[in-house]
This record gives C-alpha cells, structure tokens and sequence, in this order.
C-alpha cells in the first residue's frame, strides 16, 4: 500500500464495517451518476460501482490514479478515472448529460470547506454525502446563538436539508488522524433566489462577530444597513442582537424581502 501524502491530507477510510453503514443509509444509487472526489485506494470507490450506474472519481494523486488502475478487485466497466485537481475542473463537461448527480466522498481535511462552496455552484449535484472532520460537522449543524453557529451554518442550512449523519471514529481511517469524523448527507432544496449575493449578504452580517448586526453591516459596503434596521423594528428583534442571534429561517426573509424591494425599485 502507499505510503498516504501529509501535503494532500490523506487519511484512508478502511473500516470495512463503516464503509457498509455508509452504503446502507445512502439514498437508492441505482440509475444515479456519483461523483467522488479523493477516492484515494479505492475501497469505496469499489462500492460505489456495484451500486451505482457511474462513477467520475477525480483524484490528484497520480500514484493513487495507477493504484486504482492496477487494482484488479476493482471493477472499471462504469469508472470515469481524472487525473486533476477537482478546484481547476469544470464538472459541467462532465455532467452535461446528467439531471441528478450525488457527489459522495471522503474530502481531504484541510480544504473541505473550499471544495464544498466550488461544488455549490453545480445545481445538477443534488445529493451531498460527504465525510468531514466532526469540528465541521458541528458547525455546519450548530444552533443559533452558540459559538459555532455562523457562515458556514447558514450558508449549507439555506441550500441544503439535512437527511442523515453517522460519527466516524479516527480509528476507522489509516493513517489515524487526530480527530473523529462525521459523514453527513444533505439533499439540496429548490430555491428562489440568488444564492450568491446572499452568500455575500451572510459574509457582511459575520464581518465582525463580536459587533451588533447592525454594526458589522455598518462598517462594510453592504448596501443594505437601512433595509435591515428597519426589517428589525418592524419585526421586534432587538437592535443591538448579533449575527449569531438570528435563525437561519430570519436570515431567508430578511434577503427575499430585500429581493423584493429591489426588484420593486427596478
């Protein structure tokens, strides 16, 4: 076996046990195109193809890339192998033909988050199940008014529902990494709005946490202070409350109010 790359965060999932459960409370892959990006040796990849119709697995390691072509256990027949680095790809070339693509994968540490937001991008991705450091997982799951509770939350909490999670030991991984795991699936929701300058919105409201709401808008080119002042008032909400005070629910109707209001102006 090869020896894992600090450099690329590579922790192999090994735990044939765990790698079971994942399968068995993934949504039914069968007709389904998956996408995996780091599918590193290979042992999940492998389960992925029985079950599925498709698997584009997109690895940067090259040694991984002939690793899982001269692995003979694996069967080929439905693998789309890519050599690249899944932040310099374009997946539509790859989807082009695809309606409702699942991305499942054991994302590398140390730019999980990065790849996440690039995947967001890709509407036709409609199922994440993915593997993250639980430290993310509780961000990503945390309540209002806590300190783990902010962009990360809102931004996965507005496009996303949350259909399953299950912990994941550090034990199951080899080399053993210094934190526990958790493998999460999200399932995408139809949305009306534009995501993107809401993610900018979510971005100006946690400028500065330890500032009011109203403050942090302030002091950014946010066009926005006046709108949510008043949305405040009129809603009863406190005006020194901080970001992290406001449901993710408060945040979806501050910004289709402030849709609507601009859209009005035009």
């Amino acid at each position: 076996m090869l020896k894992p790359k600090k450099n690329l965060g590579q922790n192999f999932l090994v735990d044939k046990n765990k790698i079971n459960e994942i399968i068995n409370i993934l949504p039914n892959l069968k007709n389904k195109t998956v996408i995996e990006i780091g599918p590193g040796t290979g042992n999940l990849t492998n389960k992925l193809l029985e079950n599925s119709n498709k698997v584009i697995a997109i690895e940067i390691d090259e040694d991984m890339i002939n690793l899982i072509k001269n692995n003979q256990i694996i069967n080929k027949r439905n693998l789309i192998l890519i050599h690249s680095d899944i932040l310099k790809i374009n997946l539509n070339k790859l989807i082009v033909n695809e309606n409702d693509v699942y991305l499942i994968s054991n994302l590398p540490y140390y730019i999980s988050t990065k790849i996440i937001f690039e995947m967001f991008k890709y509407p036709k991705i409609s199922i994440f199940a993915i593997m993250l450091q639980k430290e993310l997982v509780d961000r990503i799951f945390a309540n209002s008014n806590t300190k783990k509770y902010g962009r990360l939350t809102i931004a996965i909490g507005s496009l996303f529902s949350l259909e399953k999670k299950i912990n994941v030991p550090k034990e199951c991984f080899k080399p053993i990494p210094k934190v526990d795991s958790g493998f999460i699936i999200l399932k995408r929701k139809k949305i009306n709005f534009d995501y993107n300058l809401f993610l900018l919105f979510i971005k100006d409201c946690f400028a500065k946490k330890r500032k009011t709401l109203l403050n942090s808008l302030k002091i950014t080119e946010n066009p926005y202070f006046e709108f949510v002042k008043l949305y405040l008032i009129r809603n009863k909400f406190k005006l020194n409350i901080r970001a992290e005070q406001i449901l993710i629910e408060d945040y979806l109707k501050i910004w289709k109010e402030i849709e609507n209001a601009k859209f009005k102006n035009k």
